[in-house]
């Protein structure tokens, strides 16, 4: 019996090992410091044999202006491509994040928003995003990503007032 092994010790052994493998592969892949924008929250987990393919699009920058008072209340980014606003176009995720720049490319806006944007009849899809006038009259460009979507939209001076 001196040459037998304590099964006990083999199957701890094993375990380990098993153990050791799954945790590899679960957490191993890590990321790497690329510079890349942080991760967008998703919404939850996606299958990940079934990478989203990123579409592009453009966006269209409006400032919604009360007509009471004639003041800017809020930016409104619209999606034209209404065929895109889908919960398939990110995959699923529920969630993709708004950031705006100014002239000298500082960003002045990271809001996330949910996904997909708001539609109400006779309008593109859109967000209504809360600013401050100052703020607003300074943004030059937004950008709308996310997991399978980057979508921009750019004004050449103060973003025009919608209908």
């Amino acid at each position: 019996m001196a040459g037998m092994r304590n099964p006990r010790i083999l199957v701890a052994v094993a375990v380990v090992a098993v153990l050791g493998v799954v945790a590899v592969v679960a957490f191993g892949a890590g990321g790497s410091d690329d510079g890349a924008d942080p991760p967008v929250p998703t919404g939850g987990p996606r299958p990940l044999a079934e990478p989203v393919r990123t579409v592009r699009s453009e966006l269209t920058l409006e400032r919604f202006v009360l007509p009471t008072t004639g003041q800017p209340e809020e930016l409104v980014v619209s999606l034209p491509e209404q065929r895109l606003n889908v919960p398939a176009t990110t995959g699923g995720a529920t969630q993709v994040l708004l950031r705006c720049v100014d002239r000298s490319g500082t960003e002045t806006l990271r809001q996330t928003v949910a996904w997909p944007l708001l539609e109400e009849p006779g309008f593109p899809p859109h967000i209504h995003q809360a600013i401050r006038p100052d703020v607003l009259d300074g943004v030059r460009g937004c950008r709308l990503t996310g997991p399978g979507i980057d979508f921009r939209g750019r004004v050449s001076g103060r973003v025009p007032a919608g209908r």
